[in-house]
């Protein structure tokens, strides 16, 4: 996906109104290089100058789990944490969770309706 991530990540961009944002895509880190442990991607941000630095775990790393990793969907999930990161990180556990649970879901809902229509 590396060919085409510089193209998907201009194309979500677009797709969820986050042109004014500067970001910094990593798009296959190797396990040691990406900040969290044992997730398929994370992004850390600064919304007040709107910039990002997103890294996504490469495709070869990614293992045996109960779903194959989908790069597409891992990247829309961290363009959701930009859209909603007013939400995240305030300190509540459970709020916390369960806005991390409504960007999963919308990332594969996304996805999966851009992709229906192609």
């Amino acid at each position: 996906m590396g060919d085409r991530s510089e193209e998907l990540l201009l194309e979500w961009k677009n797709r969820l109104g986050l042109q004014d944002w500067r970001i910094l895509l990593c798009p296959k880190c190797s396990e040691d290089e990406m900040s969290i442990e044992d997730a398929a991607g994370a992004t850390s941000w600064q919304e007040t100058n709107k910039t990002a630095r997103i890294e996504i775990l490469d495709p070869a790393d990614y293992g045996e789990r109960v779903e194959p990793m989908d790069w597409e969907q891992v990247l829309v999930h961290e363009l959701l944490h930009l859209k909603l990161c007013l939400l995240s990180d305030n300190g509540n556990d459970l709020m916390d969770r369960i806005v991390h649970i409504l960007i999963d879901d919308l990332a594969r809902a996304f996805v999966d309706a851009k992709r229906s229509k192609e």
